[in-house]
């Protein structure tokens, strides 16, 4: 059926999110995450905290590195806890409730909203930065511009899947070009002669000297450039058909057969985890994460505590409208008509689990317990 639709017997269109995004769409998304205004705003930052360009050099390609390393754990994770939300549902399924509704509050009220922000800004600087070329472009319309870009992306999104797939292979591939067009002129400059700073010599010629803490900014900077490389696992469940590497290859008969083996119990792919993710992987790339926030709070204490603050203020709201299930019919009610009325203006309803032929059944059970109960 074209398009993912699924239907539940009788004809009826079966409301569920739809697996629509293949492998290209999913690289795009990954890359035109990766590749976006981060990699414009960062750079400044990286070569301020790390005081010469060799070891801002440096700082790069390990944080690269170390992007590897998370997105390692990020395809496991994303196989092994088969959710929609990223971070959000891992964090809940290990830690609990709390703690991940401490991670989307503080990434709700905090996280998103600045760094779509940051990015909407970005982009509407460099795109009216050629009508001004002679001062800043006016405080007005760059944010006049950003809230459009802001609503026309959301309009997209809330429209179709396929679209906003479209819309994200067609600028990843522009964002490709360019990047493309930018290394091959800096090869150019190098090739005529141009690399003087980039010589042992001049690169690590250091204008200051770079703490622990400034050293952690910078990584902190870099990452910000390379942020994005996770958000395939927030849609994780309309994904055509993720699989692990090693396990599907043997399954193809293109690895050893024990490879596509899984647990009697569990049912879970012992053979490819033991050759595919290794322990040592989470290890480093945690480890490297504690170092880096241990750090920021030595560096920057007061915009950390800030940052705590805001995320345990979370802990109230998580007991008083999350754990507290007995609350007052009043209140009760007020919810239920606020849902309403927000379900009417956005014509949406729960997107149905199961397939088809579960929903089937228990449509049947349905039916037959009230036939029961008008019977009686």
């Amino acid at each position: 059926m074209a398009g993912g639709e699924q239907r539940a017997p009788g004809g009826a269109e079966r409301v569920a999110l739809k697996k629509e995004i293949g492998l290209v769409s999913a690289c795009a998304i990954i890359i035109g995450n990766i590749i976006g205004s981060g990699i414009f705003i960062s750079p400044k930052g990286v070569l301020e905290h790390a005081g010469s360009v060799g070891l801002a050099l440096v700082i790069w390609v390990l944080g690269g590195g170390v992007a590897a390393l998370g997105s390692l754990c990020y395809a496991e994770l994303g196989v092994t806890i088969p959710k929609s939300g990223g971070d959000y549902s891992y964090v809940t399924e290990i830690f609990g409730g709390l703690a991940g509704f401490l991670l989307l509050w503080s990434a709700v009220l905090i996280m998103y909203p600045t760094s779509l922000a940051v990015i909407a800004l970005t982009f509407s600087n460099y795109v009216l930065q050629p009508i001004f070329p002679d001062c800043i472009p006016p405080y007005n319309a760059s944010r006049i511009l950003s809230m459009v870009c802001l609503l026309l992306l959301t309009w997209v999104n809330s429209s179709s899947v396929r679209w906003a797939t479209r819309i994200q292979d067609i600028f990843t591939a522009g964002k490709l070009l360019a990047l493309t067009l930018i290394i091959i002129v800096g090869f150019m400059q190098i090739f005529k002669g141009n690399y003087k700073e980039l010589t042992p010599s001049s690169a690590f010629r250091f204008w200051m000297t770079p703490s622990v803490g400034h050293l952690a900014l910078a990584f902190l900077q870099g990452s910000f450039a390379f942020s994005g490389w996770n958000f395939l696992n927030y849609v994780t469940e309309e994904l055509v058909d993720p699989r692990r590497l090693c396990f599907s290859g043997a399954r193809e008969g293109h690895l050893p057969s024990l490879l596509a083996m899984i647990h009697v119990e569990h049912c879970t792919p012992i053979p490819a985890l033991l050759v595919c993710v290794n322990l040592l992987i989470p290890i480093t790339y945690l480890a490297f994460w504690a170092f880096l926030l241990i750090f920021s709070l030595y560096s920057e204490p007061i915009v950390c505590g800030v940052g705590l603050i805001i995320i345990f203020t979370g802990v109230p709201v998580f007991f008083l409208g999350v754990y507290w299930r007995n609350k007052p019919k009043c209140v009760n009610r007020l919810i239920e008509s606020m849902t309403c009325w927000g379900q009417k203006l956005c014509f949406v309803v729960y997107p149905q689990c199961g397939s088809a032929e579960e929903e089937a059944s228990s449509a049947h059970s349905w039916w037959l317990a009230n036939e029961t109960a008008v019977r009686k």
